[in-house]
C-alpha cells in the first residue's frame, strides 16, 4: 500500500515539474505579430476612402478576436487619422510598430514603415518601405509612405517620384494625387498642383480637403474667385471646418472685401476659439478698414494665445500708431525685435513713429537697420530719404531716393523727394524731370 502512495506521489510530482517547464518554456516565446491575408488588406485600404468608420469596427473586432494583428492596427491607425482622430492613430500606429519587431512579408515591412513615418521617425520608415519595395516591387501603398518620409526629410524631388510612381501603379490612388499635388504647392510649382488637385477632387469629390486643398494653391496664384468656389465647396460637405471659413476669408481679403473676410474669420473663430491665426487675420481686415480698436483687441488675442508671435506685436503696434498710441506702439515694436531680431518691420515701423515725432536721427537709425536685413526694400531707403532731406542733408536725400527709385521705379515719394532735394541745391533740370516723372505717375497732366 505505501508503495502505490509513493507511485502516487512520484507521478503527481513530475506531472508538475513537466507542467513548470512548459510555462517557463512559454514564457520565453516573445509576442510575435499576426498578420491578416492579401485579400483581406486589399478590400480594408478600399474602405479606408469608403467609410472609415466602418474600417474602424472591423479592425476592432478583429483586434479582439487577434490582438497581435499588426495589419489590422495599421489599418485602423489609417481611419482614424482619415476621420481626423489624430492621437487614435498615432497609437495604433506605436502599437503596430511594437508587434512588427520581425517583418517578413512585403504588407509587415510597409505596414511598420507605415508607423515609423507616423511617428516621425523618417530614416527607419525610408528603410522599410524600399524592403517592401524589393519584395514586391509593385506595391504603390509602399511608394507612397516612402514618399510620405522622404517628405519628412525635406527631400521634395523623391517625394514626388515616389508619388509618381505609385500613381503609375495604381492610377484610383488618391493619396499620392493630394500628396503630390501639396508638395508642388510647397515648391511653388502651382499648376502642377493644381493638375493633381482636379485629380484628387474626381476621384473623392465627397471630402472636403481636396477642394480646401485646391483653393489654398488659388490663393497663393491670387484668382480669388476660384478660391472663394472651391472653399465654398468644402464648407458645404464640412460645414464645422474652421480652416474653411478662414481661408475663404483670405481670398474675400485677397479682393479688398474686407466686411465679408471679417464675417468669415469671425465663423472660423466661433468653430475654433483657440485658433490664433483666425485672430490675426480678422485684425489685418480690420485694420484695412481703419476700425483699429477691433484690430488691437484681436492682435491681443492672438499674443494670448500665441505669447511669441511677433507679427503679432508688430501689427499691434502698427495699430497703435494709427490710433495715435505712439508710447505703445513702441513698445510693440521693441517686443517684436526682442523675439525676431532679424525681421525687418519692426525697424521700419519704428523708424516711422520716429519720423512723425521729427525725431529724424532715431528715424534714420531705424531705417538704416531696417535696409541692413532687407536690402532691396524701396520704402526704407525713401523714408530715410526724406529723413535726411528734412534735415537738409541733400546729398544723402538724394542717394536714397535713387536707391529707392531702383528698386520701385514707380515709386512716387521718391521722385517728389528727389526733386525736392535737386530743388534745394539748385539743379533745376534734374528736379523738373523728377517733377514731371512724379505728375506721370500719379497720372496729372504735364
Amino acid at each position: 500500500m505505501q508503495d502505490v502512495i509513493k507511485t502516487k506521489w512520484i507521478r503527481f510530482g513530475l506531472s508538475r515539474l513537466l507542467l513548470a517547464v512548459v510555462l517557463a518554456f512559454q514564457l520565453t516565446i516573445p509576442i510575435v505579430a499576426q498578420s491578416t491575408s492579401p485579400q483581406e488588406r486589399a478590400r480594408w485600404e478600399k474602405l479606408v476612402y469608403e467609410d472609415a468608420k466602418a474600417l474602424i469596427r472591423e479592425t476592432t473586432l478583429e483586434l479582439e478576436k487577434n490582438p497581435h494583428n499588426a495589419i489590422a492596427l495599421r489599418m485602423r491607425s489609417s481611419a482614424f487619422y482619415r476621420i481626423v482622430e489624430q492621437e487614435k492613430g498615432k497609437a495604433d500606429a506605436g502599437a503596430a510598430l511594437a508587434l512588427l519587431k520581425s517583418p517578413t512579408s512585403a504588407e509587415e515591412f510597409e505596414a511598420k514603415c507605415y508607423a515609423e513615418r507616423r511617428l516621425e521617425k523618417f530614416d527607419e520608415a525610408l528603410g522599410n518601405c524600399t524592403k517592401a519595395i524589393e519584395l514586391d516591387p509593385k506595391y504603390a501603398w509602399a511608394y507612397y509612405n516612402r514618399g510620405n518620409a522622404n517628405e519628412g526629410k525635406k527631400r521634395p524631388d523623391q517625394a514626388i517620384s515616389d508619388y509618381t510612381k505609385a500613381i503609375e501603379l495604381r492610377s484610383d490612388f488618391v493619396d499620392p494625387f493630394s500628396r503630390r499635388g501639396y508638395v508642388y504647392s510647397e515648391i511653388k510649382e502651382y499648376d502642377k498642383a493644381l493638375t493633381d488637385y482636379a485629380r484628387v477632387v474626381r476621384l473623392d469629390p465627397k471630402r472636403a480637403s481636396g477642394f480646401n486643398s485646391r483653393g489654398y494653391v488659388y490663393n497663393q496664384k491670387k484668382e480669388f474667385d476660384l478660391a472663394i468656389a472651391d472653399f465654398s465647396k468644402a464648407i458645404s460637405l464640412d460645414p464645422k471646418s474652421a480652416w474653411s471659413f478662414e481661408y475663404r476669408g483670405s481670398a474675400y481679403a485677397g479682393k479688398n472685401e474686407y466686411g465679408l473676410a471679417i464675417a468669415d474669420y469671425s465663423k472660423a473663430i466661433e468653430l475654433e476659439p483657440k485658433g490664433a491665426a483666425a485672430y490675426y487675420r480678422r485684425g489685418l481686415a480690420y485694420s484695412f478698414k481703419n476700425e483699429h480698436i477691433l484690430a488691437i483687441a484681436d492682435f491681443t488675442k492672438v499674443i494670448e494665445l500665441a505669447p511669441k508671435t511677433a507679427s503679432a506685436y508688430v501689427e499691434r503696434g502698427n495699430s497703435y500708431f494709427s490710433n495715435n498710441e505712439n508710447s505703445l506702439a513702441k513698445a510693440d515694436l521693441e517686443k517684436a525685435i526682442e523675439l525676431d531680431p532679424k525681421a525687418f518691420l519692426p525697424y521700419y515701423n519704428r523708424g516711422n513713429i520716429f519720423f512723425k515725432e521729427n525725431q529724424f536721427d532715431l528715424a534714420i537709425s531705424d531705417y538704416t537697420k531696417a535696409i541692413h536685413i532687407e536690402p532691396k526694400f524701396a520704402p526704407a531707403y525713401n523714408n530715410r530719404g526724406n529723413s535726411y532731406w528734412r534735415k537738409r542733408e541733400f546729398d544723402q536725400a538724394i542717394a536714397d531716393a535713387t536707391k529707392a527709385i531702383e528698386f520701385d521705379p514707380k515709386h512716387v515719394t521718391a521722385y517728389t523727394i528727389r526733386a525736392l532735394a535737386y530743388d534745394a541745391k539748385g539743379e533745376k533740370a534734374l528736379a523738373g524731370k523728377d517733377w514731371q516723372k512724379a505728375r506721370e505717375l500719379e497720372g496729372r497732366p504735364k
